[in-house]
């Protein structure tokens, strides 16, 4: 009696990315047998892309609030429910497409027998500018999951997506890239930045200066990488398909710059005066977000803080990066 194929599930949160959605479901159709979409409360007309791809099953996240661990779990546990096993799990975002080569991949077919309990990893790429340069890290991260029903310890925030037990067997696919589209759109990574500071501000998850180094601006991100020229055979097959691989569309404000606003309007803009935010010109932003009636933003004028104040911040962030640097000299 032959073995029975684990079906392919792929589990995606989404909020607000219709720039990217038509590219992901196109391509993540031609291998998986189940998308499973958790959609945030988007208002971008995400909702009619869904329509267009028989292989998405739609959920709603009703949350207001950004959390990861909620959101993977409302998707781990639906994807369970509804999909019997064999299954493999497979966790990517909107905006991360898997190169073409997956459809004749002899890794993909490795990872289709693997055993249940094996983790699969995948060389997570940025695509930088366009589609014709990256960065690549050479690390290859935790995406999927031959699942056997382990239990999911997410966190709020920068988490793991799928299950990663002790016993867990790892399954490096060197072949397969994960093409990351976020640094297509500088300035959209940017803006991610700006809420990601935001949202750890928010729950006190690190200091000030931690935040600082850690969300920039995404033009200082080539300043530490190397950037190289993309793979053709990376794309070459999805565009047999008639996929367009390559198109970006860029954008003055983003979902992730309205976001910002709602947390201006629930803890104060005071509250966020030590974050690294300030480039940005938010009262602008303020009256595009009131003109297209974007609810939960501030009805008032937001005021920037003094320069010497971002100034100060800036020196002192310097001196913290400084003597961390110096205690972890050997």
């Amino acid at each position: 009696m032959t073995a029975q194929s684990p079906k392919v599930v792929v589990i995606t949160p989404v909020k607000n990315e219709a720039w990217i959605l038509d590219r992901f479901l196109a391509t993540t159709s031609q291998f998986a047998d189940h998308i499973i979409i958790a959609d945030q409360n988007s208002s971008d007309g995400s909702q009619e892309i869904y329509k267009r791809y028989p292989k998405v099953i739609l959920i709603r996240n009703e949350s207001t609030e950004f959390n990861e661990a909620e959101r993977q779990t409302l998707l781990l546990n639906t994807a369970r429910q509804l999909v019997p096993e064999p299954r493999i799990l497979l966790a990517l975002d909107a905006d991360e497409i898997l190169s073409a080569n997956v459809l004749t991949s002899l890794a993909w077919k490795t990872a289709l027998n693997a055993t249940p309990g094996t983790v699969l990893c995948f060389e997570k790429l940025d695509l930088y500018g366009n589609t014709y340069k990256c960065v690549r890290s050479d690390i290859q991260g935790t995406f999927g999951y031959v699942d056997d029903g382990a239990e999911h310890i997410p966190k709020i925030i920068h988490s793991i997506r799928v299950p990663e037990p002790d016993y867990a067997k790892r399954l490096y696919l060197n072949e397969i890239k994960i093409l990351h589209y976020t640094y297509t759109r500088l300035n959209a990574q940017t803006a991610k930045h700006r809420l990601y500071s935001v949202i750890e501000n928010t729950l006190e998850r690190s200091n000030v200066f931690a935040r600082r180094l850690r969300y920039f601006s995404a033009d200082r991100y080539l300043q530490q990488q190397k950037l190289e020229d993309s793979y053709p055979e990376w794309f070459q097959d999805w565009e047999v398909l008639g996929i367009d691989m390559h198109t970006i569309v860029a954008q003055k404000y983003y979902s992730y710059d309205f976001e910002v606003l709602r947390y201006f309007q629930k803890y104060g803009v005071n509250h966020f005066y030590s974050e690294n935010i300030w480039d940005f010109n938010w009262e602008a932003c303020r009256l595009y977000a009131q003109s297209i009636d974007c609810e939960g933003i501030p009805a008032t004028p937001i005021k920037s803080p003094a320069k010497f104040q971002q100034q100060m911040l800036s020196q002192l962030t310097n001196l913290y990066n400084h003597a961390r640097t110096l205690y972890k000299s050997p």
